[in-house]
């Protein structure tokens, strides 16, 4: 049993959390003042606490006990525990201790994919997805796609830099907002991706995603950059 006045969550002492759980589960808008109090005692930009893991069983059960929910708070807020390095020592054996709540998770994650229309809906259906899977910086990179502006940082020179989309293809610019003095984005080649970046191509594939497939390739490829005409992949700038 666990005591939740003893745990703490991002803001302090965890007790609410247990009540504020109970009232989320009958709640699917991200907007409800609940579902703001839970991501920000959880997961407070990027941050998480030892409550926020005592939380993922009843966030799974949420989760599973809707799966026809397009976009439920409660499958991505499990997620972006899951996937964040902004937490307590104990996140090295996450996975392991959690198990099986992450793996109940996967096919309700998965099932989004059938459930989003919206672009940007897929790409979240796609991070939460990583997240349960453990898909290298994709689990917590790849929302980084839904505005289509990617912030970057030169491996090389470390100038800060921006993927955007400019006229139909990504460039890579140090103002987003010039059409100017941008670099070249090579995409990836399906055959040459590595096994995180081939699971979320085979999903939109199986998906019938075919425009953020497009995307994801650019995502996966390499730039050229504007300050010191180094070429870099964009996954290692991310990071």
């Amino acid at each position: 049993m666990t005591n939740w006045r003893d745990l703490r969550d991002v803001y302090g002492s965890a007790a609410e959390v247990p009540a504020l759980l109970d009232e989320a589960a009958s709640v699917t808008d991200w907007d409800a003042p609940v579902w703001r109090e839970l991501w920000g005692r959880l997961y407070h930009q990027g941050t998480v606490a030892p409550a926020s893991y005592e939380a993922l069983p009843s966030l799974a059960r949420i989760a599973e006990a809707r799966p026809n929910v397009a976009l439920d708070p409660a499958l991505f807020l499990a997620a972006s525990i899951v996937a964040s390095t902004d937490g307590p020592p104990e996140i090295a054996e996450i996975r392991d201790r959690y198990a099986a709540q992450i793996d109940s998770l996967r096919p309700v994650a998965e099932h989004k994919l059938d459930l989003a229309h919206e672009r940007a809906d897929v790409i979240y259906a796609l991070q939460t997805l990583a997240a349960f899977e453990d898909l290298s910086i994709w689990q917590r990179q790849l929302e980084s796609l839904v505005n289509e502006e990617v912030e970057l940082e030169c491996p090389s020179c470390d100038d800060h830099l921006y993927l955007v989309l400019l006229q139909g293809e990504f460039v890579v610019t140090t103002d987003p907002d010039v059409a100017t003095g941008h670099g070249s984005v090579r995409p990836a080649t399906p055959d040459a991706l590595g096994p995180s970046e081939v699971r979320l191509f085979e999903l939109c594939n199986a998906h019938n995603q075919d425009a953020v497939e497009k995307q994801l390739l650019h995502l996966f490829g390499d730039a050229g950059c504007p300050t010191c005409r180094t070429r870099f992949t964009i996954a290692a700038a991310l990071s």
